[in-house]
């Protein structure tokens, strides 16, 4: 194994081992319809049971070379299409959103394939044919409709956070490839002004969200300072949060940094933010030492994928953009988005091996010719 996948490896264990502390910590207190009273172990047992899955996915996507990823992209691609028909046809969902397929006690979110299988489609397009990638016809205009056709899919469910998330990591994967700013920036503008129609005049609730953010009066945020301000600097200790006994709503799921923040302090905090600041630095260094151009792109989305989800879920819990559906990777409840995160995991590690395979990985060599020449 190189040096760049054991550090790598290092630092996922790390966040999962935290994240199964914080959620227990955080979910003990929470009974689940259906759920016993007392029964403190319920979303802590869920957890693990997903975080066992994960592992096995984690384990198999190290495996499996990643020319794999290019030769099926598109198959993938449309699977996760039906696959979010699907649910806007007979998902579950609460609040009026359908966002999830129920499976045996268990759900599978497809937005979360969403944010694995796009890149696959985007990366794998781009390093198949670099040389069409600065037209608009050839090269720019088939990733952009299948990123419209997923983002625009997200949308209608309604997951406006999550189809913005999908749309941004996908405009930077296209930046990165080579695609010319003029067409990005172009049909991005149209494509923002569709959406923004939509949001206006269908999605209420998220204009609420919205207005309750910006004049300070959502509950559920002013719940969360809260939290992290009672934390002062070394927190109340382990266990002893008060903002978990039903005061601040989802809070094993995309608050429960939250719950880390009064029980572990402003200390505790930053140490989960410079864990993520390592995993971000040590997935961009297999993207650069990436043995191929489509190593190097997919590494690089991969990585930028879950930090920026990361940076997301940390602005969301202290009031800098408004609240939205986005988990803390490795840390909120839900095996969808341990799983998809997990096999991202697998993919980057497979990436470092292949390096590997091929010179010593301790030795720095230049990022891969960007994809395509920008000449």
């Amino acid at each position: 194994m190189s040096r760049d996948a054991g550090r790598f490896i290092v630092i996922v264990a790390i966040l999962l081992a935290l994240g199964l502390v914080a959620l227990y910590s955080a979910s003990a207190m929470k009974v689940k319809r259906g759920q016993e009273p007392g029964d403190t172990f319920y979303f802590l047992e869920r957890q693990i049971l997903s975080v066992g899955v994960a592992l096995l996915v984690f384990v198999a996507a190290s495996r499996i070379p990643t020319s794999f990823w290019i030769n099926a992209r598109f198959p993938l691609l449309m699977m996760t299409v039906v696959l979010l028909c699907a649910v806007l046809a007979v998902g579950g969902g609460q609040y009026g959103a359908r966002r999830w397929l129920s499976f045996g006690g268990w759900n599978l979110q497809p937005s979360e394939i969403a944010k694995l299988t796009l890149p696959f489609f985007l990366c794998g397009m781009a390093a198949a044919h670099p040389e069409r990638l600065r037209t608009f016809w050839g090269g720019f205009a088939p990733l952009f409709a299948a990123t419209g056709m997923t983002c625009g899919l997200i949308l209608v469910e309604p997951d406006v956070g999550t189809a913005a998330f999908v749309g941004i990591t996908a405009a930077v994967t296209m930046v990165v490839a080579g695609v010319r700013w003029t067409h990005l920036l172009t049909t991005s503008g149209v494509a923002a002004v569709g959406a923004a129609f939509l949001v206006v005049f269908k999605m209420e609730h998220f204009l609420r969200r919205l207005r309750e953010w910006w004049d300070g009066s959502s509950y559920q945020l002013n719940q969360s300072l809260i939290a992290l301000g009672s934390g002062g600097w070394l927190g109340e200790g382990l266990g002893r949060g008060s903002q978990k006994l039903h005061f601040l709503p989802e809070v094993h799921s995309d608050f429960i940094l939250a719950v880390l923040g009064e029980e572990m302090g402003y200390v505790g905090t930053l140490g989960v933010v410079l864990l993520f600041i390592a995993f971000g630095a040590a997935g961009f260094a297999i993207a650069r030492r990436a043995a191929t151009p489509f190593g190097f792109l997919l590494a690089f989305v991969l990585t930028f994928t879950i930090t920026l989800q990361a940076a997301i879920n940390v602005a969301v819990v202290t009031g800098v953009v408004p609240t939205k559906g986005i988990p803390l990777p490795f840390f909120s409840f839900g095996g969808s988005s341990l799983c998809f995160t997990m096999a991202a995991v697998g993919i980057l590690v497979r990436i470092a091996h292949e390096r590997g395979e091929t010179c010593d990985s301790s030795l720095p060599v230049e990022v891969p010719e960007a994809i395509s020449s920008r000449a």
